[in-house]
């Protein structure tokens, strides 16, 4: 890997010397890596879910059931993908995961029983949810530093705009094609936006091309090396923590429970939220609707996140977000007219926004660059663990009491819990040595 001291020395690579930085480059990929994560994500699968009943003779709890334990084996798998992107590096990881999306799609096409949707479930969720929104924040973590809060505001970008694509996207191809022809077309789009990006373009780091974080020149101040005495408005110094001294450590379980209110509250409302409304007497279409409100509404989050986070300690901001979650749930119990209704879409979807980017920065801000993807395979784990039992406290309200009512209280219960344990993490510091 070449040094910060060799970079001076030695001719920069072709690839380094663009007229900027060539870490904008990289978040461009990430953010596109971003996108190509839609068909493993929980709003592509939901305009599939009455197919999958209809044509493959199974209930709605059936398919639910295969979707939340193909969930949790995602959520298990994604640690290999984490220590396989520190193993392998980021081009790699991401052609593999963009392949096999892609694969997994196919594999859907396919299905004609419920062993093979399990399946497919697990490869999109892991490949998708999983390696797919781990590998790119990664990567503009490890370009930037100074910038990166607003940087992975940025690259978040491909996810929202996924989100109010993608749907559409896939509704149009199933009523054009039929479901299963939907998958393969799906499978066509995310090899062709992916995968040449990805092996042009993808550098290791900025160190392994000459360059710096944040395109820094030699000697001037960053939170890789430490602050200048003479700038007091250069960040703390970042430290890289091991594995082993990361999962040793109570700063991670810490901060993998106080992201998870978002994951659980967020995927739950979003599986269930057309079904909430519906039985509210708002019509599906107004319903439906709120989701277009909320995308654009993420993205402000995503921005708002994004300049507080170079002036205020995550941990601060992470335990506000919970706030904001508390109010969501409120309002949503509340919500009888359309009015309501967009005004809770602005609220979830800016706060959900908010807490994407702030999960994001958290990792690198206490852990470092070194290891990070290894220790975002933990954190991930605990985020699709999460997301995976989301849907379950409303699944059960509703069965057992036929209201969301109970489900949408009990959802108000962990976000506090999170707040509280994003606080008893503490500022990040020196790792501990390990013996």
């Amino acid at each position: 890997m070449t040094t910060g001291t060799d970079a001076s020395t030695k001719p920069l690579p072709r690839v380094a010397r663009t007229p900027f930085y060539y870490g904008w480059v990289i978040l461009i990929v990430a953010a596109l890596g971003n996108f190509a994560s839609a068909p493993g994500q929980t709003y592509t699968f939901s305009v599939f879910q009455n197919s999958f009943i209809s044509d493959l003779n199974m209930s709605s709890t059936s398919v639910s059931t295969l979707y939340l334990f193909g969930s949790l084996t995602a959520a298990g798998s994604i640690i290999f993908v984490g220590r396989s992107l520190d193993k392998y590096g980021p081009r790699r990881m991401m052609v593999f995961a963009g392949l096999f999306l892609g694969l997994g799609a196919i594999w859907l096409s396919q299905v004609s029983a419920p062993w093979q949707l399990f399946v497919g479930f697990a490869i999109m969720r892991t490949m998708g949810q999983g390696a797919l929104s781990l590998i790119p924040a990664t990567m503009v973590s490890v370009w930037f530093v100074r910038k990166r809060p607003m940087a992975l505001a940025l690259m978040a970008l491909g996810g929202a705009l996924a989100s109010g694509i993608y749907p559409f996207y896939g509704a149009t191809l199933i009523e054009e094609f039929g479901w299963r022809s939907a998958w393969v077309t799906i499978a066509i789009t995310g090899w062709v936006l992916l995968l040449a990006p990805a092996i042009i373009f993808i550098r290791t780091s900025p160190e392994s091309i000459g360059l710096f974080p944040d395109g820094n020149s030699p000697g001037e101040p960053d939170a890789t090396t430490g602050p200048d005495s003479s700038t007091s408005k250069s960040r703390p110094v970042e430290f890289s923590w091991t594995v082993k001294q990361a999962t040793r450590s109570r700063k991670l379980w810490l901060l993998i429970f106080a992201g998870s209110a978002q994951s659980l509250v967020g995927t739950g409302v979003a599986f269930q939220q057309v079904s909430i409304m519906t039985s509210k007497d708002l019509s599906v279409a107004a319903a439906a609707g709120v989701f277009g409100i909320m995308a654009p509404a993420a993205i402000a989050g995503q921005f708002i996140s994004g300049y507080l986070a170079s002036r205020v300690a995550v941990r601060y901001l992470l335990a506000a977000g919970q706030i904001g979650l508390v109010i969501s749930m409120i309002m949503l119990l509340q919500t009888n007219e359309l009015r309501l209704a967009y005004a809770y879409g602005v609220v979830l979807g800016t706060n959900q926004g908010f807490l994407m980017n702030i999960n994001q920065v958290v990792w690198p801000s206490y852990f470092g660059r070194k290891h990070l993807g290894s220790i975002r395979g933990y954190s991930n784990f605990g985020m699709m663990s999460a997301a995976a039992l989301g849907p379950l406290p409303l699944a059960l309200s509703i069965d057992l009491t036929g209201s969301y009512t109970t489900g949408l209280i009990g959802y108000m219960i962990l976000p506090p819990l999170c707040a509280v344990a994003a606080l008893l993490a503490g500022s990040p510091g020196r790792p501990q040595r390990t013996g």
